[in-house]
């Protein structure tokens, strides 16, 4: 008996010790999927395998102008699966998420007023809207990663996103960069 309890107490001793082995990192990006600024959490699904995840909470805000002004700022939670291929500390990082959000939205426009009598003109005036509403974007990530079982994590490149152009996708540049710093553990 005392043979089979010290055999299990060993074997979930060495399981423990290889959940453990798994890396996990905290990393503050700046831009991709955030927008502007947010912290990730980052996991592989098994050991040091390349198949992972990342869940994320960030603030982001843009502004575009033109015939109408539109002001966009709110906060986002992306979730991305993500493939790191590479042998050692330098990694190809490839991955596919959803970010959704609360946004605040305020836009300032032109409309034409019509003339209130015949022989008066018409004019055109501004007007400004401000409403909240939820909002999402696909995003990608293409790129570079550096990171170690324990210690520093880099990772730089490319985040191509789209949505389906229904009233809740949130427009994005094609693609955005990204750079992100954090910890392994």
């Amino acid at each position: 008996m005392k043979k089979q309890v010290l055999a299990l107490l060993t074997l979930c001793c060495c399981s423990a010790s290889m959940a453990q082995q798994k890396t996990r990192n905290l990393s503050i990006e700046v831009f991709g999927a955030q927008n502007t600024v947010g912290v990730n959490y980052d996991s592989r699904f098994k050991d040091n395998s390349g198949l992972g995840y990342r869940v994320g909470i960030g603030y982001g805000y843009g502004n575009s102008s033109g015939l109408f002004k539109q002001n966009i700022k709110g906060v986002g939670v992306p979730a991305e699966l993500n493939y790191l291929l590479g042998n050692k500390s330098s990694k190809l990082e490839l991955g596919l998420g959803l970010s959704i959000g609360m946004y605040h939205v305020e836009e300032v426009g032109l409309i034409y007023k019509k003339p209130v009598a015949p022989e008066t003109k018409g004019k055109m005036e501004t007007y400004t809207t401000k409403e909240n509403h939820f909002g999402y974007f696909f995003f990608g990530d293409i790129g570079y990663r550096y990171q170690r079982e324990n210690g520093f994590m880099f990772r730089a490149g490319i985040s191509p996103s789209f949505n389906f152009g229904d009233k809740y996708g949130l427009d994005r540049s094609l693609l955005f960069p990204y750079i992100g710093l954090g910890w392994s553990f």
